[in-house]
């Protein structure tokens, strides 16, 4: 039988250090994850600011930044002092409510319960149904309606009875999968339309916290276990 590797000196202060800070992050996972979302909303709001006080370099290098996670459409995105934000109109409310979310979780972080996943499909079709009508609107625009309605009762149809055969039984899925053709034949009967920022924002402020209620919770308890299992660790 093979003898089982005892941990050096250096090794095993190295495997308490880690363990040690495992711990650290278990208990302040919260904290970090507020002030990482905090300096993303912030520094998009810094690039307006700094370009306005002539900071152009250093405005230019966050906008750029952003750009992988934003299509920066000025004529759907905030403006201050006559300069555009780094995120949109959505974004902004998205990642604004993530972490306004965030810090209101601490004084529910023992209470609440993660949100169900089909609550949450339920929060992502409104801002789903205002961008996807806008999108819509424009494919309408080179693609026949006739294809582009067809193709989401396809969808709709073939999503449908995947969900039925599969035993779902929540009617948020089904809800979900209904907005395909529900806004083909809205776009199809009025037309073209173009969303507001009042629309943006408000749609993505219900995703952004419905995603504190979905994930934090499940963060909560994953890192409870790491704790525990950390402790037992660095006690044996």
């Amino acid at each position: 039988m093979a003898e089982s590797h005892q941990l050096s000196p250096v090794e095993r202060t190295l495997e308490d250090k880690v363990n040690q800070f495992t711990i650290y992050f278990a208990d302040h996972w919260l904290l970090w994850v507020n002030v990482i979302s905090g300096l993303f909303i912030a520094l998009s709001f810094a690039a307006p600011i700094l370009e306005a006080l002539g900071y152009e370099r250093i405005a230019h290098v966050i906008f750029s930044a952003y750009r992988v996670t934003c299509h920066q459409l000025p004529e759907r995105s905030y403006f201050i002092f006559g300069h555009q934000v780094a995120l949109c109109h959505r974004c902004t409310a998205i990642w604004s409510s993530f972490f306004i979310g965030g810090v209101l979780y601490r004084f529910v972080r023992h209470r609440l319960q993660p949100m169900p996943f089909h609550w949450w499909i339920l929060a992502l079709i409104p801002a789903g149904v205002d961008g996807g009508t806008q999108l819509v609107g424009l494919l309408y625009e080179v693609l026949p309606p006739w294809f582009l309605t067809g193709f989401a009762i396809v969808v709709w149809a073939s999503l449908t009875v995947i969900l039925y055969t599969q035993g779902v039984k929540q009617w948020q899925y089904y809800l979900f999968v209904l907005m395909f053709p529900l806004s083909m034949m809205y776009v199809h009967l009025t037309g073209t339309r173009f969303s507001n920022w009042e629309l943006r924002s408000i749609t993505g402020s219900i995703w952004g916290l419905a995603n504190v209620w979905l994930i934090f919770p499940m963060f909560e308890e994953s890192f409870a276990d790491v704790k525990e299992d950390m402790l037992r660790q660095l006690s044996s």
